[in-house]
């Protein structure tokens, strides 16, 4: 791929791109048709499709309209964008459990819009980071390499973080850090500071993992699942049988048994899992490939930018989705302990989807303004 042309590289991205939002489709379809069964009162099995299918195309619109700014337009937005997102997660806590920002599974995520539209404000607050980020670092206004460099983006993706983890969402919170992680790296911070930082938050997480039993018994269900407790092993148990019941060629489309009442959060949190009983390893490495081609191919537009703001741009924006595909995957397989988590393209979720399609149209742009030949 290295020999492909810029305008290649972008089309192969972006190939890829719609045969998972085409296959994603397809296994929202079959993961989530028992529950619409359920809950609806006319039988129908699309209650969850047509929505996605609506997520989708507005996905596919926020794309196409950042796709169509430019980079100094992006850098001009980048300090509101990011105040943006501070404002709605400081909103989402000020409006904790009510109907504007209700409670789901323990946890307040959600900005409840007129007309039932929801949004995700930590969704928002990774790609804002990303943006001012590259925006300050290649201005010049940050320095990287300095320690008062470092520590200026460390507190920039600390603010939303602690914000995020209130919700409480820790994995959330964690996961901007690890994005947070990645633009030091982009930035060509120093090994000592990074390493620094990576020891303040190890101990930081494991204080705030050992300061809620809630916390303790999903590391406990993660490393001795014979000693948790056996509602906190339930789902990660049902994803592994589902995902070895598959074999090699699986059980067919639409016919398999997990999401039928055993596997919770299935065309979301653990479509994976749903995608290889029905599919098998073959069907479950056509997703993986597809993923790995679309970043891989993100990765080479962002080596290659002649110019520092597209560099880190793109390639934070490609890394916040392979962290969240690898999260995606390492939950499933039981690497990591259970959190929400969708398949970037793949799962059900609105602002995932959205963001993820609004990040490859900038890095579109990227590949438009300008690659090292």
């Amino acid at each position: 791929m290295r020999y492909l042309r810029p305008s290649g590289t972008r089309s192969l991205m972006l190939v890829s791109a719609a045969l998972l939002l085409v296959f994603g489709t397809l296994a929202v379809f079959t993961a989530s048709s028992f529950k619409s069964l359920l809950l609806s009162d006319s039988g129908s099995t699309t209650l969850f499709l047509l929505p996605h299918v609506k997520k989708v195309l507005a996905g596919v619109l926020v794309g196409l309209l950042l796709y169509s700014v430019p980079p100094e337009a992006l850098k001009r937005a980048a300090p509101f964008l990011y105040l943006l997102s501070i404002a709605m997660l400081a909103v989402l806590l000020f409006l904790k459990d009510s109907r504007w920002a209700p409670v789901i599974n323990g946890s307040a995520r959600w900005i409840t819009l007129p007309g039932g539209f929801r949004i995700m404000p930590s969704e928002v607050s990774r790609v804002a980071y990303v943006l001012l980020a590259a925006s300050l670092v290649s201005g010049g206004r940050i320095r990287a390499r300095t320690g008062a460099g470092v520590s200026w983006l460390t507190a920039l993706a600390m603010v939303p973080a602690v914000l995020v983890a209130l919700q409480p969402d820790f994995a959330g919170g964690m996961y901007i850090l690890l994005v947070m992680a990645v633009v030091l790296f982009l930035a060509e911070a120093r090994f000592r500071d990074m390493l620094v930082l990576f020891l303040v938050m190890l101990a930081f997480a494991s204080a705030v993992v050992f300061s809620s039993e809630y916390r303790r018994e999903r590391l406990v269900s993660w490393f001795s699942p014979g000693q948790a407790a056996e509602a906190s092993t339930y789902q990660p148990e049902q994803a592994c049988i589902a995902l070895g019941s598959g074999g090699l060629m699986g059980r067919g489309i639409g016919r398999g048994r997990q999401q039928r009442g055993f596997l919770p959060e299935a065309f979301s949190d653990y479509i994976l899992a749903v995608i290889g009983e029905e599919t098998g390893f073959l069907g479950v490495m056509l997703i993986l490939s597809l993923l790995f081609m679309m970043l891989m191919c993100g990765w080479l537009i962002a080596d290659g930018a002649d110019y520092l703001f597209g560099y880190m741009l793109s390639g934070g924006l490609i890394a916040s989705i392979a962290l969240g595909v690898f999260i995606h995957i390492a939950v499933v397989t039981r690497m990591f302990p259970s959190t929400g988590m969708p398949l970037p393209l793949v799962s059900w979720g609105g602002s995932n989807l959205m963001v993820t399609l609004g990040s490859l149209g900038m890095v579109s742009r990227v590949a438009r303004e300008g690659i090292v030949k």
